[in-house]
């Protein structure tokens, strides 16, 4: 009776979890505008307005952004194929519990991957702010973290 209580609550944190970074990768990665909701030019003329970059800071960071799309998008592919593999492995009649642990540490690892990911390019594009636009950029981010209302300002 315990292995199957186990199995029930794994079963319902995982579809949990899947579905909340199915959330987080669908708004930052697979929106149909990929991460610019406003489009990548309007993106960019937004926040150099709002942040007072120059022409060469915008440059560097487009760079930035596009070498970072690149990466994610390649662990992200890398993601769903191993939550695909969990989600088929759970649909079993009798899932194999060492299979499924196996699965969400893979994953686990991938989203610690892709977290780094997503620090780096953080502090690439720090490097090309300065620190009174750092401070405003940093403040936007923090915003986007505790309320993930991405129009906020």
């Amino acid at each position: 009776m315990n292995k199957k209580w186990f199995m029930i609550i794994l079963v319902i944190l995982t579809i949990i979890n899947l579905s909340i970074l199915g959330t987080f990768i669908f708004k930052r990665v697979y929106h149909k505008r990929g991460f610019f909701p406003l489009g990548r030019e309007e993106h960019f003329i937004h926040m150099k307005k709002q942040f007072h970059l120059t022409d060469e800071q915008v440059s560097r960071m487009k760079s930035s952004r596009e070498k970072y799309e690149s990466k994610i998008e390649a662990l992200s592919q890398e993601l769903k194929e191993k939550r695909h593999t969990l989600v088929k492995e759970l649909m079993k009649e009798s899932p194999d519990s060492t299979r499924v642990e196996d699965m969400l540490s893979l994953i686990d690892s991938s989203q610690s991957v892709l977290q780094r990911e997503v620090v780096e390019h953080l502090l690439a594009d720090k490097e090309i702010l300065t620190p009174e636009q750092q401070e405003k950029f940093f403040t936007v981010i923090l915003g986007h973290f505790l309320d993930g209302n991405k129009t906020k300002h």
